[in-house]
């Protein structure tokens, strides 16, 4: 009789553990989430090239410099993050940052409207930006200036796969 208890408690316990088990909540690689900024650095000469840059420090405007973001090298493509809840971003973007003049300085600003979408309880909402604009601050009383022109090649950022803005330099 007391096995037959025991027997009945494991089992009972045992499909209660079962029954209690709820399925994790993680967000898969595969699905689509906030897209980043897509920026393809250009030879200014005309050609059209894909040109590399070499340690170019990205950092937000109003943080400390020593707050980068990151420093990209030998990279002709990079990818950052808009704000999701504002319709307002800017970097500083520093050319040959570890060069010991310091090196080179634009600052660029874009704004966007923000389309937020529910994707699922694992993932959240992802943001779409519509209607992209970009703009190169103080080029003219900027002597350290190294971005020669910008050009948007998307006014809507839905993906990575895309480049969304074109640097000439």
């Amino acid at each position: 009789m007391k096995k037959i208890l025991l027997t009945c408690l494991f089992f009972l316990i045992v499909i209660s553990l079962v029954v209690s088990c709820e399925r994790d909540d993680i967000c898969a690689e595969a699905t689509q989430t906030t897209p980043k900024l897509v920026i393809e650095f250009l030879n200014a000469d005309g050609t059209g090239r894909s040109q590399s840059v070499i340690n170019l420090a990205v950092r937000e405007v109003g943080r400390d410099s020593s707050d980068v973001f990151r420093v990209f090298n030998s990279t002709s493509t990079i990818e950052i993050p808009l704000k999701t809840n504002a319709i307002e971003t800017s970097y500083v973007f520093n050319l040959n940052s570890l060069g010991d003049t310091g090196g080179l300085t634009d600052t660029l600003t874009f704004s966007y409207a923000t389309e937020r979408f529910y994707v699922n309880r694992a993932c959240g909402f992802r943001v779409n930006f519509i209607d992209f604009r970009a703009r190169l601050e103080n080029q003219a009383d900027n002597p350290d200036s190294w971005i020669q022109r910008i050009e948007i090649n998307e006014r809507i950022i839905e993906n990575e796969s895309e480049t969304h803005l074109f640097i000439y330099y």
